[in-house]
């Protein structure tokens, strides 16, 4: 295998997103010490290259080689968030902007994405669990990245999959990231049918295009903000902050 150009995790996790199934393949493959710019150690007792069969309830910490150098990355701990079991946290200092990991696993079938079969780990058509609901390897920690539950996050997955930081995250700080639960307008309702009885449902937002500026219609601010919903109904907007205080959990 061909060892990846790391002068920076950018490269690399832009290398990954453009080649998933490739290094999906890879990722498992023993590979020597030359090979390798990836590193999975058991931070409690410091071993290297501990592997997920045998130890998936590892403390683990991700070390990338950038340069030549082995750096520390993000490691596993408990999660900040009460009953939210385990978190990724930061093992250094990441900027604004920063790439921070990539959310990986198997590919979904059209079948098993039509008929809701994936784990609950699932980010769009991609399941780092088998069919079982299994998790089948660390995959650089992206799976176990905890919404904050009506506090501000502070990465963001994008659509190639790969988390980019939207704050600076000083070392030990757990990531936190916005799952994109809907919400709903509490002024707009609608008529539906549901077995057979009619019943009253609030609206449902909508995503806005990423950059959308606009007037919120809860912090009612007189300058515009960053909005990243709308009512299909009344079109009244909700700015970033406000999204954040007021998603509902499901």
């Amino acid at each position: 295998m061909k060892t990846p150009s790391l002068d920076n995790a950018k490269h690399l996790f832009n290398d990954i997103s453009k080649r998933p199934q490739y290094y999906r393949r890879q990722i498992a493959r023993p590979k020597s010490s030359d090979e390798q710019w990836y590193r999975y150690s058991d931070k409690n007792n410091k071993l290297h290259d501990i592997a997920f069969e045998t130890n998936p309830n590892a403390k683990v910490q991700l070390s990338l080689r950038i340069n030549g150098r082995w750096e520390p990355w993000l490691y596993v701990d408990k999660s900040s968030i009460e009953n939210a079991g385990k978190g990724v946290y930061s093992e250094r200092t990441f900027e604004l902007d920063d790439d921070v990991n990539l959310f990986m696993g198997r590919k979904l079938s059209k079948k098993e994405l039509n008929s809701k079969r994936f784990s609950e780990y699932a980010m769009r058509n991609i399941d780092p669990c088998d069919k079982k609901g299994r998790q089948l390897h660390w995959y650089f920690l992206g799976h176990l990245i905890n919404h904050g539950n009506y506090t501000v996050a502070n990465i963001r997955f994008h659509k190639n999959l790969i988390s980019r930081c939207i704050k600076r995250v000083s070392p030990d700080k757990e990531f936190l990231t916005d799952y994109q639960r809907p919400i709903f307008c509490t002024r707009c309702h609608e008529f539906r049918k549901e077995n057979g009885i009619i019943k009253r449902k609030r609206v449902q937002t909508k995503v806005l295009a990423e950059g959308a500026i606009g007037k919120c219609r809860e912090c009612k601010l007189a300058t515009d903000k960053l909005v990243v919903r709308e009512c299909k109904g009344c079109r009244k907007k909700l700015c970033v902050d406000c999204y954040d205080r007021f998603q509902i959990a499901i």
